[in-house]
């Protein structure tokens, strides 16, 4: 198993932060392994497999497993091979220190894995900007 992980302290509340992860209809806006997600659900469903789009090769599925204001967890089946992505949310004071952890599992994500190796990286900075933005316009209101 490859393990990734990468931290932030992002400037917005954990429940702001966490309605933009379980935002599956827009989840693939921000998250740079998805290309589509093919639903309108704004709330993700704990075990609801979701077919969706990677940019690597085969059908997945992406299903939420954990879902709080404290941490989300979900699985990607592809090809044979599973990430899991974690997502632990804890509030500290003005900001939310977000800790992204993402583990493979299966020969097509071990090939690709060399390039996996900033995506929790960039799934925080996508992550943050969406989240630091939202929080603006709420405060502005």
């Amino acid at each position: 198993m490859k393990t990734y992980r990468a931290e932030r302290d992002i400037a917005a509340h954990p429940e702001a932060i966490a309605a933009i992860i379980l935002n599956i209809s827009e989840l693939a806006e921000w998250n740079p392994a998805l290309t589509a997600t093919g639903t309108g659900d704004t709330v993700a469903r704990v075990d609801h497999p979701y077919a969706v789009t990677l940019r690597a090769p085969g059908r997945a599925r992406l299903t939420y497993v954990q879902s709080s204001t404290a941490r989300i967890v979900w699985r990607v089946d592809v090809g044979g091979s599973v990430e899991t992505g974690e997502w632990d949310l804890l509030p500290r004071g003005p900001v939310t220190r977000v800790t992204h952890t993402m583990s493979h599992t299966g020969a097509l994500l071990a090939i690709l894995g060399g390039g996996m190796t900033s995506v929790p990286t960039w799934r925080l900075d996508r992550l943050q900007a969406r989240a630091e933005a939202a929080d603006h316009e709420r405060r502005r209101g």
